[in-house]
């Protein structure tokens, strides 16, 4: 009986010291102190594009006509700005569909051949996807573009986005599609989309805004 509790006793301390070895793990990588983590994208490349963030209303930009309602916000320790984009009218909208146009994008630095660049990946209500690349000009703007592509006509074409702050912290953003033409050059382009971004809290000052 003697030997049957001593083997016991042994039993329990080795399942304590097992038991106890990994809270002790634990606890030593818990108090590590916070000030040896640095997060990349508290950098100031990652706040090139900072005077997006904010709730708005996007209008015409030569009608005053209200497109859509955005809201731009940042995620992941400041790493991804995400964007949720509204239609307010019925441009865009699918044969059929009972939803007006809407869509999603993500927005983050990613390596490039000459340092890091923004990489913009825009997915709409209707499955489409468009991947775009640039970064911060010379004007403050930032401007993103996709690889060439073959339109349903076969022609070769490329689109840019624009995103260029003015006064008064408003936003001027447009789209553009260049087509290559028959000499290989590409023509003027057209022009998708061109808004004025104003913050939802201006709203009582839209009439002055309209006016421009």
């Amino acid at each position: 009986m003697e030997a049957y509790v001593f083997r016991n006793c042994v039993l329990i301390s080795a399942l304590a010291l097992s038991t106890a070895a990994p809270s002790l793990a634990f606890a030593q990588t818990q108090s590590q102190p916070a000030a040896e983590f640095y997060n990349p994208c508290e950098s100031e490349a990652f706040a090139e594009w900072d005077f997006w963030i904010g709730d708005w209303v996007a209008f015409d930009y030569d009608t005053g006509v209200v497109q859509g309602i955005d809201r731009i916000e940042k995620i992941n320790n400041g790493c991804v700005i995400v964007q949720d984009w509204s239609q307010m009218t019925d441009r865009y909208r699918s044969p059929g569909s009972p939803d007006r146009y809407a869509g999603i994008s993500y927005n983050t630095l990613v390596p490039g051949a000459d340092g890091p660049v923004w990489e913009q990946t825009w997915i709409s209500q209707y499955g489409g996807v468009v991947r775009l690349r640039g970064g911060l000009d010379a004007d403050g703007r930032i401007v993103i573009s996709t690889p060439e592509f073959p339109t349903q006509s076969g022609q070769i074409a490329m689109r840019t986005w624009y995103w260029a702050p003015l006064d008064g912290g408003r936003i001027h953003s447009w789209g553009e599609v260049r087509v290559r033409d028959e000499g290989g050059a590409f023509a003027e382009p057209t022009i998708p989309w061109n808004l004025i971004y104003v913050s939802r809290h201006d709203i009582p000052n839209l009439i002055a805004v309209t006016e421009d």
